[in-house]
């Protein structure tokens, strides 16, 4: 499988419940394919002429 660049929305990373979050989950698994990770908050994304934006910050989990 080709890598891939992966972005996620999520709540903020600080509040994750570790042991029960499936999001985490999926993120470890995809790093541990060699994807490269993106995460953006709700209020990091926006529409600008009917096209969506979104500020991301790259990810290592």
């Amino acid at each position: 499988m080709a890598k891939q660049r992966l972005g996620v929305v999520m709540d903020p990373i600080a509040g994750i419940a570790v042991a029960k979050d499936s999001t985490l989950a999926m993120l470890i698994e995809a790093q541990r394919r060699g994807h490269e990770l993106w995460y953006f908050e709700q209020s990091d994304l926006r529409l600008r002429n009917g096209e969506p934006l979104g500020t991301g910050r790259r990810l290592r989990v």
